[in-house]
């Protein structure tokens, strides 16, 4: 929702994303996946959009969200999880993903 928002409202939208990842950053600390082994699980795939999107969210949204130095170990694991090649393969083309995103976002901001 951050991507969209505007003034306050996306500083609070920036903050609560913010929470949820450094959530994520406790639960990965000190493994290569979720699971805790050395194959990924349930949650590294429920959480795969990730590395795939969210930096392509935070360019289309003008913001960022995440950065090495407060969440190294969740950047890490997205790095650990694009590069298994199955996950690889089948990712959509980052123009079109980017595209998508333009769209809905400015679809977002005209409904304000």
């Amino acid at each position: 929702m951050a991507a969209w928002k505007d003034g306050e409202e996306k500083e609070k939208a920036i903050e609560s994303a913010q929470e949820s990842f450094a959530f994520l950053e406790k639960l990965i600390q000190g493994k290569k996946y979720f699971s805790g082994e050395d194959e990924i699980g349930y949650l590294d795939l429920a959480l795969g959009w990730i590395p795939l999107c969210l930096e392509i969210v935070e360019e289309v949204g003008g913001m960022k969200l995440i950065d090495a130095e407060k969440f190294p170990s969740l950047l890490e694991w997205a790095h650990n999880f694009a590069e298994i090649p199955l996950i690889k393969e089948r990712f959509p083309p980052r123009d079109a993903l980017a595209n998508y995103f333009h769209k809905i976002v400015g679809l977002m901001r005209s409904k304000k």
